[in-house]
């Protein structure tokens, strides 16, 4: 029961009426908030590296512990195994230094494709100029 809520809230896990609200880790995949005892014991099978949790690419599974959590540019929810982590890391430096047409190195200014074109990645500056040209 907080300051200004005036229903009760419960235990995500156990159902017990909160008193105070815990807030579960994105790794423990829990929706909603947790008592004090189960945000304990959670927390104790994560660090102790009882979890195991499939890897969201590959689905190989491994504990908890061994899988890297994604970046946030990626934009993806679950952890990854270290070899799917290597290769979205180096899909992702492609994507960004690299022309998505013509696969040049990218310097300091680039450009965003527009959604129509339906192009993932980056342009330089003359595949934009040639798109832009194509489509208006």
């Amino acid at each position: 029961m907080g300051l200004f809520d005036k229903k009760p809230s419960y235990c995500a896990v156990c159902n017990k009426e909160l008193t105070h609200k815990h807030k579960p880790k994105r790794e423990w995949n829990l929706k909603g908030k947790l008592c004090g005892d189960c945000h304990f014991e959670k927390s104790k099978e994560y660090y102790e590296g009882k979890v195991r949790q499939p890897c969201v690419t590959c689905g190989t599974t491994q504990k908890i512990t061994d899988l890297w959590e994604p970046r946030w540019q990626w934009d993806m929810e679950g952890l990854l195994c270290k070899e799917c982590f290597d290769k979205k890391e180096e899909d992702h430096g492609k994507k960004k230094n690299f022309c998505a047409l013509c696969e040049t190195q990218i310097g300091l200014i680039r450009y965003n494709p527009k959604s129509n074109w339906k192009i993932e990645g980056q342009l330089c500056k003359k595949c934009w100029d040639d798109k832009k040209a194509e489509f208006g």
